[in-house]
């Protein structure tokens, strides 16, 4: 090879190494150190270790391999070639090879010939055993370009290419039909539903961002949400604190809003994330007043190793954090490595390419492919293990962050009357909700009355918050609460009537899988509709697919809470419907498929579109189709198809004959029967008794004729019809009446109050206008814009549940589908316990103030109630820890040093070691240490709602205290019976008893305790003494006792390894 070629080898050689790097760095999610947030944040801690292994191991470890595969090559063909000069030489004789191989005497046969080819064969892969410097650049560029194919900002996706050959390969195992996605088997991760402040140091100064205002679902032209300054006072400096304070609000703008707020950077037609943060950079700049020192700080790097100044960096990284989706593979490394042999075979080798004129020798392929795949699975092993890690933190069961109580007043024993009169916040809280105590003419149980203890026993659905109370008062309650009538309540859980849980809703229904495993009996779900206007907001060019990701992983877990006889409706509109069947075919099965209700959803239709469109959908799926149950609707009154009575009750009549004229004696000849009517007894209505054996008194035959004598057939047999008559026609089902020609028909007498509602649904109380002009009443509809009615929920739970049957919705939005419940309560007298699932900020503002407006009064109008008709209610709210709120409680271990290691080193720390090991003792994967003192477990968590008791520090974080008490319960599926509050030797005990799924009573006991029993055994042992004796002498029935901490009680199990292995963290 001569110099200037071997020259452009190395080059090329030396390029595709930088470019495989750049790759690398991008898929170590090292790219990035202007972000801060989650995973971001995680792996720049660890920026060092990660650089050194792209920078030095790996790079060695690949030309390791190289050398590996040149040795094993030289190898291999120095034995091939000694083989065969051994058999030229036991054929032809010990002189028959020259330089050149076989003499040429010995090649004039085809066996002469043969073995020459063979021999000059092996020289020359002998002498090209060792790879080229262009051969190594080929495999870079294979591994560049195959982990391009599947990554793009953050995610493993199999991004769309166009060629004339397929590019990727299906998982397909046979099936008639199969719904396939780009983001199939992985999880949707959505993080801008927790809005965050965010706060920074420059120098002596503080700035800090803060979310004021975030628009609701939207309609219209709006084309997506963005991060803008709110309004003309939207960026402040206080001289005396040193801060400089950006508010911003998320809205929803046009293409044309958009460019004129944010005008695009050369070249391009639309603005992107760059040409928006530098125009947000560009506003907060020119804010009034800011000191020159801190603009001038705010327009430099941060660190030497930013891309970007300051400012510019915290505006991305605040705008990314709040807006970012993303996805978790469920199964990277089988997922990339499946991948991986599908791109050798089809890029490497192209088998494609065998027998034609661009076939080339496939051996010349093989130790490259081999030290491809090679290298290529070491980066796989790396990616899939990180990924790995994101998927155990996604998946690892969550942390109750707050638990509170809603009851009406009829619950509270009266006892606790004065501590609620004396709490102001409770007083405001009824104002604000009902008018109490407010001058407003035309409420006479209202205005003017005084707050008092006889108030509150006159108003017994008043509902009080827990939130508004100490944990001291609200122990004594729970353990203290009465039945309606004044009977304790012996079951908590029995007399919760509904659970708020505020949520993502994945980690919602993953939470909730011990306690209600096959025990829901109807879900209703009103998910976001995927029009590009909705809170739904995708990555581009993957609108469906992440719409499929989200909802698929949903539908599976909410499945496992199904009952075998439950259904699932799930409203939607056509931007969807073709995809959530399908999805739907594919979680429950094609025989579950029950119905396909059409809703008149718009009285006047959407009039921008050529057909003006006035329906949605309710798709219907049941669990198990031979096991589902439905229940028919009552009809409203006395029905006027119910016009006739009797001394059973109303009915109308129904021909017995089959009209059906496919129907006969030709094909029914069981049901061609004579029936014999009494012609001498008959009642007001002139109903006859009929027999089916002709008497003295039963003399008159009637057959199954139609009109023209033609031989039909009764709808009843003989068994069915003898049953439903009588002597007496004022008691029979089955009369005979004359007709006009004198002949008998004979009938049957429907006494039916209930009915099959029809597929299509157009009554005016399904219209969404409804739900908003229902909302508004109540004095909350300013958020939603077309909010689904009870009215429609109502009918969906009533045919698909009853008593005691659970009612869950994990996309609750306005909280309608417990109004709903609730309607039906006082309608029908059945008492449903229902779950629903949200994650906004309004689950508070919106959600549990309509619910208690619901308990309180049915009637409302410009937000104030109009009676005090309410009903006797309980319902429980918690909040849960998020996946952000885990990713930003990662701890590392401190090490002194670091590990040196080669890549297989470098592999076994960083991921088992630094990714597992180091972050064990991270609050969020449950510090045992900490459970010794177990009510004071906290988590830094960004919340504001529900949480403004708590102080914030300068980066907008809480140290929020952990419920875990419930979140323990949750963990073993516990059905709750009691929840008490002891106190013994300076010690809090709370004590929860309840039934385990498997049927086992068990008992749970929460104390301080010390981390080190040496020193403390007689405070151990009096501890033991009281559990033992005090504790199961209250509950006997006990089966199972846990126990946090140390503790000498003999039949004590420690709750930490249960409590971590239920979490999977």
């Amino acid at each position: 090879m001569d110099p200037n070629t071997a020259k452009h080898h190395e080059e090329r050689l030396k390029r595709h190494k930088q470019q495989l790097k750049q790759k690398l760095t991008e898929l170590f999610q090292i790219d990035s150190p202007d972000l801060d947030f989650g995973v971001y944040r995680i792996m720049n801690q660890k920026r060092d270790e990660i650089t050194r292994f792209m920078d030095k191991d790996l790079i060695e470890a690949v030309d390791a391999e190289f050398g590996k595969y040149d040795t094993e090559s030289r190898t291999r063909i120095t034995s091939e070639l000694s083989e065969l000069e051994q058999i030229i030489r036991n054929t032809y004789g010990d002189d028959a090879l020259d330089a050149n191989g076989l003499k040429e005497e010995y090649r004039k046969t085809a066996r002469g010939r043969e073995l020459h080819e063979k021999w000059q064969k092996l020289h020359r892969d002998a002498e090209e055993a060792s790879m080229s410097d262009l051969q190594k650049a080929e495999i870079f560029a294979h591994l560049e370009e195959f982990f391009s194919r599947y990554y793009k900002d953050g995610d493993f996706l199999s991004l769309r290419r166009y060629a004339a050959n397929e590019k990727y390969a299906v998982p397909y195992n046979g099936e008639e039909v199969l719904l396939h996605w780009a983001n199939k088997d992985q999880y949707y991760i959505k993080t801008d539903r927790f809005l965050k402040s965010h706060g920074f140091d420059v120098g002596s100064y503080r700035v800090l961002f803060e979310v004021v205002q975030v628009e609701g679902q939207s309609n219209g032209n709006s084309t997506g949400r963005y991060f803008v300054l709110a309004g003309d006072d939207a960026v402040t400096y206080d001289a005396e604190k040193r801060l400089l304070t950006a508010r911003f609000a998320q809205v929803t703008l046009s293409d044309d809003d958009l460019l004129r707020r944010f005008p695009p950077g050369a070249g391009r037609q639309k603005p992107n994330q760059d040409d928006i943060v530098a125009g947000l950079v560009a506003e907060i700049l020119r804010g009034s007043g800011i000191p020159k020192g801190l603009a001038d700080a705010l327009q430099t790097n941060e660190r030497d190793t930013d891309k970007n100044p300051r400012l510019y960096k915290h505006v991305m990284s605040f705008t990314r954090e709040n807006t970012s989706d993303f996805f978790i593979h469920k199964d990277l490394g089988g997922f990339l490595r499946q991948e991986l042999d599908f791109y050798i075979k089809n890029e490497v080798f192209r088998l494609d390419d065998l027998g034609t004129e661009n076939e080339v020798a496939v051996e010349r392929y093989v130790k490259r492919a081999k030290v491809l795949k090679s290298i290529a699975h070491r980066i796989i092993d790396f990616l899939a293990q990180l990924e790995d890690f994101q998927k155990m933190l996604w998946e690892k069961k969550k942390f109750v962050l707050r638990t509170g109580y809603c009851m009406t007043l009829d619950q509270v024993p009266e006892e606790f009357y004065p501590e609620i009169l004396a709490n102001e916040k409770q007083l405001a809280e009824w104002r604000n909700l009902y008018g109490i105590g407010e001058a407003r003419a035309g409420q006479t149980t209202l205005a003017g009355d005084r707050v008092d203890e006889a108030f509150l026993q006159s108003h017994p659905y008043l509902v009080i918050d827990t939130a508004f109370f100490d944990d001291d008062f609200t122990d004594r309650l729970l353990e203290h609460l009465q039945q309606p009538d004044g009977t304790p309540v012996e079951d908590l859980d029995e007399a919760i009537g509904g659970l708020m849980i505020k949520s993502e809703n994945w980690q919602a229904l993953n939470l909730l899988q011990e306690r209600y495993r096959e025990q829901v009996k109807c879900i209703y779900i009103d998910p976001p509709y995927n029009t590009g206007n909705d809170e739904f907001v995708y990555r581009d060019n993957y609108q469906h697919s992440s719409w499929l990701s989200m909802m698929g992983d949903r539908l599976q877990l909410s499945k496992s809470l199904m009952h075998n006889s439950s259904t699932i409706w799930i409203s939607n509109d056509d931007n969807e419907n073709f995809e959530i069947i399908s999805l739907l075919y594919g979680v429950f099965g094609e025989k579950n498929f029950f119905s396909e209700v059409i809703v008149r959803a718009n009285s006047r239709g959407q009039t921008y579109k050529p057909i003006a469109k006035t329906h949605e959908y309710v798709s219907v799926f049941t669990k198990k189709d031979d096991e589902a149950e439905f229940f028919e609707l009552e009809k409203s009154g006395v029905s006027d198809d119910l016009n006739m009575s009797d001394e059973i009750g109303n009915f109308n009549i129904r021909e017995l004959r089959n009209r059906n004229p496919k129907f006969g004696k030709h094909n029914r000849p069981n049901l061609f029967y004579p029936v014999y009517v009494n012609p001498n007894i008959y009642d007001h209505d002139g109903f006859h008794p009929v027999y089916l054996s002709k008497e003295k008194d039963y003399c008159v035959e009637v057959l199954p004729l139609n009109s023209e004598g033609m031989e039909s057939c009764w709808r009843w047999g003989k068994d069915k019809l003898s049953r439903n008559t009588s002597e007496n026609p004022l008691r029979s089902n089955i009369v005979a009446k004359q007709k006009r020609t004198g002949e008998f028909g004979i009938y049957e007498k429907y006494r039916k109050t209930t009915y099959k509602p029809k597929s299509i649904w157009t009554e005016n109380e399904f219209l969404t206008e409804t739900g908003t002009i229902e909302i508004g009443n109540m004095g909350l509809g300013t958020l939603f814009s077309f909010p689904k009615p009870s009215s429609l929920i109502m009918q969906c739970v009533a045919l698909s549940s009853k008593e005691g049957e659970v009612v869950l919705d994990y996309f609750a939005g306005s909280g309608t589908t417990a109004h709903a419940v609730l309607n039906l309560q006082k309608e029908d007298d059945n008492n449903r316990p229902y779950i629903l699932v949200e994650i906004g900020d309004y689950f508070d503002s919106v959600i549990i103030p309509r619910i208690e407006k619901v308990m309180y009064s049915s009637n409302w109008k410009d937000g104030k109630p109009q009676d005090t008709d309410g009903q006797s209610h309980i319902f429980k709210y918690m909040e849960l820890e998020q996946y952000e709120d885990t990713l930003n409680n990662i701890e590392f271990l401190d090490r002194d040093g670091h590990v040196q290691a080669t890549i297989f080193g470098m592999s076994d720390y960083m991921l088992r070691y630094f990714l597992d090991v180091e972050t064990r003792e991270s609050p969020c994967r449950l510090n045992v240490d900490r459970l010794a003192t177990p009510f004071a477990y906290t988590l830094r968590v960004r919340r504001d709602v529900g949480f403004d008791h708590v102080p914030v520090d300068e980066d907008g974080f809480r140290e929020v205290t952990v419920d875990l008490v419930e979140t323990f319960n949750y963990l073993l599926g516990l059905h709750v019976r009691r929840r008490v509050t002891r106190h013994q030797g300076g010690l809090t005990y709370r004590i929860v008893h309840g039934v385990l799924p498997d049927g086992k009573v068990a008992t749970i006991v929460w104390r301080n305790c010390p981390k080190n029993p040496a020193g403390h055994e007689q405070a151990l042992e009096a501890d033991a003494a009281f559990i033992t004796d005090e504790i199961l002498g209250e509950y006997p029935d006990t089966g199972v006792l846990y126990v946090n901490g140390h503790c000498f009680a003999p039949r004590a199990t420690p709750i930490e390894p249960e409590f971590k292995k239920r979490m999977g963290a």
